[in-house]
């Protein structure tokens, strides 16, 4: 019977068709006439292609332990300096340490290529600006701050075809990703789990958890793009649903003083600026898109 068709007068011709192919089959060992061709994934579909690094032997990157932005307003006459926000990296040894898209970032607030690529940097680059970036209260506020870059990544990868791709072509790094995937509200998130930075700066006395994140799906993923993501702060409804499909590379040093300097040295006072204050002033004013004057790592 074929496809629930049954008709005596075929029984015989089709027993004789199904002897030919298995016969075929056997004696030039070429599997069956119904076997599938093998899948060819296309190179222009990155995110169905692995990806290596072209720069292995690079270890600045996964020596960072922090990067940082000094965070200005433009205003028509001057620019207006907020401060410095400073973010701890997972570490390198760490089992969800997303290599690509750790070195990516770091490269491009180091600018190691601007004196090659211009573009290749976060240094005077905006965030998006709109209500929903504004913290006024209302219920625009999304609780994060989006910064696209320049579109140009600062480390090159090769498919594993062979193929090296463009300076501004989006990579990936499918297999870290999903061995770094986890499950929240309905949706899923990759990277550095949020409870356990939660957890770590806890013991520390801290109770507010931002993290910085870089898109896993969607527009911007493997680009300059990268968001900062105010978690603990959000309404309920929002918490963790605000990392679905990014993931987290980093958390804010909430501690950390606005002017960059050490909290070791002598002249620090208990009440002076910090990354916080820093980022919740950035969220607050209504004077103009917060820009990144300077960046770099530590």
């Amino acid at each position: 019977m074929l496809f629930g068709v049954y008709n005596k007068s075929m029984q015989y011709p089709m027993f004789f068709f199904l002897f030919i192919i298995l016969y075929t089959s056997l004696v030039t060992g070429k599997g069956s006439a119904f076997q599938s061709s093998p899948l060819v994934i296309s190179t222009t579909r990155v995110h169905s292609s692995t990806t290596i690094s072209s720069n292995d032997d690079d270890n600045a990157s996964s020596l960072a332990t922090k990067v940082y932005f000094d965070i200005a307003i433009s205003t028509p006459k001057e620019e207006i300096t907020l401060g410095r926000l400073t973010f701890n990296l997972t570490p390198s040894t760490h089992p969800y340490y997303l290599p690509l898209h750790i070195s990516n970032l770091v490269s491009l607030a180091s600018s190691k290529r601007k004196s090659i690529d211009s573009k290749a940097t976060y240094e005077g680059c905006t965030f998006q600006y709109s209500p929903a970036a504004i913290e006024d209260g209302s219920f625009r506020y999304k609780w994060g701050h989006v910064m696209i870059g320049n579109g140009r990544n600062a480390i090159q990868t090769k498919l594993v075809s062979g193929k090296e791709l463009g300076w501004d072509e989006p990579f990936s790094d499918p297999q870290r990703v999903k061995e770094s995937s986890h499950s929240s509200f309905g949706g899923v998130y990759y990277g550095q789990s949020y409870q356990e930075i939660a957890e770590l700066l806890a013991k520390d006395g801290q109770d507010v958890v931002v993290v910085l994140t870089v898109p896993i799906q969607g527009p911007g993923a493997g680009t300059s793009k990268f968001s900062i993501v105010r978690v603990s702060e959000s309404p309920q409804e929002w918490g963790e649903r605000l990392l679905h499909n990014s993931a987290i590379i980093g958390y804010l040093d909430c501690s950390a003083l606005a002017d960059g300097t050490s909290r070791d040295d002598d002249d620090v006072e208990e009440g002076d600026p910090t990354a916080l204050d820093v980022l919740q002033a950035m969220a607050r004013q209504k004077v103009g898109p917060p820009k990144i004057i300077s960046s770099g790592v530590i």
